[in-house]
């Protein structure tokens, strides 16, 4: 519920900022002319403009994903990649999601992670996920691999970020 109303709040405040550049275009017009309204237009744009240039999502309602490599694919059989999707912490609108890749050992059946990354779906306006580390590592049984996560989310308001929440996952994931 939090991660709504924190969404909702950043875009009223964006509409409510936008309101607030159609005045004041609109009054600097009347007090400066046009040449300063044009010059003040371009500046809010280049602004807005680049504070976009950071980030990579080519999918909607996906944050940038964050990959870790354990392994070299070199050291696993081909033939016995697979991944797994494992749901880290679910609310309302979003969902933070770790996907892991792993094979079966060229000289041995037991499972090698080879890859870990961790990502965000949903509505995810005003908040980021930010993972900082990701550990997979294999249990003795061989039918499931431990996997730990942690990392930050920051809570932004028009792009300024407010507060950062350390966040840490554990658990296992079955190996099918």
């Amino acid at each position: 519920m939090l991660y709504l109303f924190w969404g909702l709040l950043n875009i009223g405040v964006f509409i409510f900022f936008i309101l607030i550049c159609l005045r004041a275009t609109k009054l600097l017009k009347e007090k400066s002319g046009l040449f300063a309204t044009i010059i003040f237009v371009f500046g809010i744009l280049s602004f807005i403009v680049n504070s976009n240039k950071n980030t990579s999502n080519k999918d909607a309602g996906i944050s940038q994903i964050s990959t870790w490599n354990f392994v070299s694919t070199d050291s696993v059989d081909r033939n016995t990649i697979s991944s797994i999707i494992v749901e880290l912490d679910k609310t309302w609108i979003s969902k933070n999601e770790l996907s892991i890749t792993y094979g079966k050992g060229v000289k041995t059946e037991e499972p090698i992670p080879i890859r870990g990354s961790s990502w965000t779906t949903g509505f995810i306006s005003g908040t980021k996920w930010n993972p900082s580390i990701i550990e997979v590592h294999t249990t003795d049984n061989n039918t499931k691999l431990d996997y730990y996560v942690s990392g930050i989310i920051e809570w932004k308001l028009l792009g300024a970020n407010l507060y950062s929440q350390f966040k840490k996952y554990n658990g296992a994931a079955l190996i099918k």
